[in-house]
């Protein structure tokens, strides 16, 4: 990473709470076992008025038909290869079964793990909803490609520039101190406020699913929309 960057990013001092790390799995289906370390009770995490921000995508990101009935939210983080599994190859059943018929949405809240994450976060939410949508899709494609390279930042920033997203933009976003507070106090209440230890993770209705492979996942989601339905 660029070390103007770098400076960017010192968590615990600048955001005064630890680094939130959840557990992994690799490209399987299978959940990864929970190895969080959750920031301590006594750090408080970094207040920004969402509200108040004009430029780029704040807040969770919805799916589906924002007056669905059912919420489903999706715990992730872009450099998570279990979590680009689900989004390549299971996301699509759950949008065919659930939100193209209007049952249900689903609220994606980024979960910061490191710092190219955060970067890759930061810069995904520099457009509007629509062109954050595309950019959390290319970016989850392609993870193998920028998240193993010698200069992911500048690969990120190529995939965003083919999104219209010019470099002199894309190092204003993920340079966006208020931006990278908000992502980071959104991962400290997904871990202290929902018990979120491992991605990706989904709940329904505030249950928080417990399941051995994405198939199980969208099999329970659906039952929990139809039986909130």
């Amino acid at each position: 990473m660029h070390k103007e960057y770098v400076s960017k990013f010192k968590f615990a001092a600048a955001f005064g709470a630890a680094l939130l790390l959840a557990a992994c799995g690799d490209s399987s289906d299978t959940p990864a076992s929970s190895d969080a370390q959750q920031a301590s009770s006594e750090d408080n995490a970094p207040v920004v008025d969402v509200a108040s921000k004009t430029e780029g995508t704040w807040g969770p990101i919805v799916y589906g038909d924002p007056n669905a009935p059912v919420e489903i939210h999706e715990y992730a983080s872009l450099t998570c290869p279990h979590c680009a599994n689900f989004a390549n190859n299971f996301y699509p059943k759950l949008k065919e079964q659930l939100l193209d018929t209007g049952k249900a949405k689903l609220v994606y809240h980024n979960y910061i793990m490191n710092r190219i994450d955060i970067v890759a976060s930061a810069a995904a939410r520099c457009g509007d909803a629509e062109t954050t949508k595309k950019l959390m899709k290319v970016y989850f494609a392609r993870q193998g490609d920028w998240a193993r390279s010698k200069a992911p930042v500048d690969e990120l920033a190529s995939i965003a520039r083919r999104a219209g997203i010019s470099r002199t933009e894309f190092d204003r976003c993920v340079s966006d101190d208020d931006m990278l507070k908000h992502l980071m106090a959104m991962t400290k209440e997904a871990v202290e406020k929902h018990n979120i230890t491992l991605t990706p993770s989904f709940m329904v209705e505030g249950e928080l699913l417990d399941f051995s492979s994405f198939d199980e996942a969208i099999e329970q989601m659906v039952e929990a929309v139809n039986d909130a339905g």
